[in-house]
């Protein structure tokens, strides 16, 4: 068993240098590149049987700012009734993944965004996220979410409501749950009074212990406005579990 764990804890600071390596990769990016490293780091902590406590940090250019940016967030997450399934089919306990109905709220900040104006400045942003999840053929989930986001662009508010579809399945590799996805995402803007942008990303999350997994995923944005533009990343993610 301790051997199993310093394996694991190994793999985990081998991901952990190659994040902090992308970032200084992306670093000298150009502004006009259309590939991107989005590195991200997250904890997870069970409060009780219906409630968890998130945090996150990420760093990307183009995902959530139009320049690079560090982006951290803090949610508190509930599940609505019924409480959850009780499934037998999952090689671990996981809170998303044994709850039917649970929504999000909580609070974001990017430090880095640009106003109507073009002029650098912070984002403080209000989250609000209802999550469901119904079971397909061949053990198969489909995950939907809907998302509203309060957005404080500098003293400029608006709205942007976010729904996305989330197709997966778990598998058990060598003993560990591996959990591959795909989604797709889209965007309307307030500030535009259209649909703003898509997000397609395809990926897994693998589970190495009890209290850490990594996500690997490629991810495909397309703006329409108030520009056309397309950017691809890779995305690698982090996640501790408590």
């Amino acid at each position: 068993m301790r051997a199993s764990g310093n394996r694991a804890g190994r793999r985990a600071k081998t991901l952990f240098a190659l994040v902090c390596a992308g970032v200084a990769l992306a670093g000298t990016a150009k502004a006009e590149d259309t590939s991107q490293l989005w590195p991200e780091l997250s904890g997870f902590w069970q409060l009780n049987e219906r409630s968890r406590a998130y945090v996150d940090a990420a760093y990307a250019l183009g995902n959530e700012s139009d320049v690079k940016s560090l982006d951290l967030a803090a949610y508190l997450d509930v599940s609505l009734k019924p409480i959850a399934r009780m499934r037998q089919d999952l090689l671990a306990q996981d809170w998303q993944r044994n709850k039917y109905l649970w929504a999000r709220i909580g609070y974001d900040r990017v430090f880095e965004a640009t106003d109507a104006t073009g002029t650098e400045v912070v984002e403080n942003r209000g989250v609000i996220a209802l999550y469901g999840r119904i079971p397909l053929p061949a053990s198969t989930w489909l995950e939907t979410r809907t998302r509203a986001d309060f957005r404080w662009i500098g003293d400029d508010y608006s709205n942007r409501y976010r729904v996305r579809l989330d197709l997966s399945r778990e598998f058990t590799v060598r003993d560990h749950a591996f959990v591959p996805y795909g989604n797709f995402e889209w965007f309307y803007d307030t500030r535009y009074d259209d649909w703003s942008r898509t997000l397609a990303t395809l990926g897994a999350e693998v589970t190495l212990t009890d209290h850490f997994r990594y996500e690997l995923y490629l991810a495909r944005q397309a703006d329409r406005v108030p520009e056309r533009k397309d950017l691809n990343a890779l995305g690698v993610v982090l996640k501790w579990y408590y």
